[in-house]
């Protein structure tokens, strides 16, 4: 009987019954690949959604490719599945898609930062086996190791010419610390229009069970306060638009550059000749 009570306790929560929906799904070989995606029966659906919602708006504004970026690799398993939903939409669409994962290679930093949650993460959590990750991913991803503080400047100039060509369009921060994110998300502050589409999703993975002034949560609302350029804001009512109610669409946010030349372009990435469904 406990055992019983614990799985109807775990059944009751949305986010365990859509795992075990993609688990039991992945056990079903000849359940097509396009029906997995339609429905959200993949690794990291957010990752997929994310990718998908860069696509189409990079064939709205005409570019024929998009960066897609995780931060916070930690051993690997999110940008290997960001680098597949990546393959997936290159093929569909036709456009190139090229997926950056940036991380300090060894784990979690030392903080005393009581808004980076020391009580939650602690130093060397998530620690990378680069040899064994990179082996599992193709020529389209690229791993970026250092501190964010350092890497994402660097990125922005030895990169410009390839975010030119190819605008970053979804980025997912799984940085868990408030000091990190916020280092992180300098990279849409200081980001030429050229270099961003217009709108940019990001989906924050440690946003549950904290309060406002800590974590992620804190480095989005400093952000907000100091960026001139635009706002980076929660989408509201996601869940209704998505298959089996997902949590995950709790966490998805964009970024919206108002200036950018193509922001008041309506969107009909589905009319485009570069995209196939």
């Amino acid at each position: 009987m406990p055992d019983l009570i614990h799985t109807l306790r775990d059944w009751s929560m949305s986010g365990y019954r859509l795992q075990s929906m993609i688990r039991a799904a992945e056990r079903i070989p000849a359940l097509p690949q396009d029906l997995r995606y339609t429905f959200g029966l993949i690794d990291r659906p957010m990752y997929a959604y994310g990718v998908r919602k860069a696509v189409e708006l990079a064939a709205t504004v005409g570019s024929t490719g998009v960066s897609v970026i995780e931060f916070g690799v930690g051993a690997g398993g999110g940008l290997t599945a960001l680098n597949r939903h990546a393959r997936h939409y290159a093929h569909h669409s036709g456009l190139r898609v090229h997926v950056f994962g940036f991380d300090t290679g060894s784990g979690l930093p030392h903080s005393t930062d009581p808004r980076d949650l020391p009580y939650m993460w602690t130093q060397g959590q998530y620690p990378m086996h680069q040899q064994e990750l990179s082996a599992t991913l193709d020529s389209s991803a690229e791993l970026i190791l250092g501190d964010v503080s350092e890497t994402v400047p660097e990125f922005l100039h030895t990169h410009a010419d390839h975010l030119a060509q190819n605008p970053l369009g979804f980025i997912s921060f799984d940085l868990d610390y408030y000091t990190s994110t916020t280092s992180a998300l300098t990279l849409l502050r200081d980001a030429e229009d050229e270099q961003l589409l217009p709108r940019v999703t990001a989906y924050f993975d440690d946003i549950l069970s904290i309060v406002e002034e800590t974590g992620e949560l804190a480095a989005i609302a400093d952000f907000n306060r100091v960026e001139k350029a635009g706002y980076l804001g929660k989408v509201n009512a996601l869940r209704s638009h998505l298959p089996f109610d997902p949590i995950w669409a709790d966490q998805t946010f964009q970024y919206h550059r108002f200036g950018h030349p193509t922001y008041n372009r309506h969107e009909s990435a589905r009319d485009s000749p570069t995209w196939r469904p």
